[in-house]
């Protein structure tokens, strides 16, 4: 009998803790586009001709920045991440046509 409670409860937690693994990770938004963002000595914010800004990864755009660095020592380069709209829940929509 403690065997089969032992199996039950643990088989308890592991749907728990995968249903809570799968509500955390279904609006998880991953960002579309890096871009870099290049600063001079002073800390203003300047354009470079010839300097690829616009990434879709971030090891790319990573790899970008670390070349430019040996490039262009007396520029800081910064990645910028652009996040798309978060997705909308679908409970609330599911409890309003409930109520209604």
């Amino acid at each position: 009998m403690r065997k089969i409670l032992d199996k039950l409860v643990t088989g308890f937690f592991v749907v728990v803790l995968g249903i809570m693994w799968y509500c955390s990770t279904k609006f998880y938004v991953k960002p579309d586009r890096h871009s870099i963002v290049i600063y001079d000595i002073f800390g203003n914010e300047v354009k470079l001709d010839g300097v690829r800004v616009d990434f879709k990864t971030h090891n790319v755009a990573q790899s970008y920045i670390s070349e430019y660095k040996k490039r262009f020592p007396h520029y800081d380069f910064v990645m910028a991440i652009e996040i798309p709209e978060i997705k909308k829940s679908t409970i609330p929509r599911i409890l309003k046509k409930i109520q209604r």
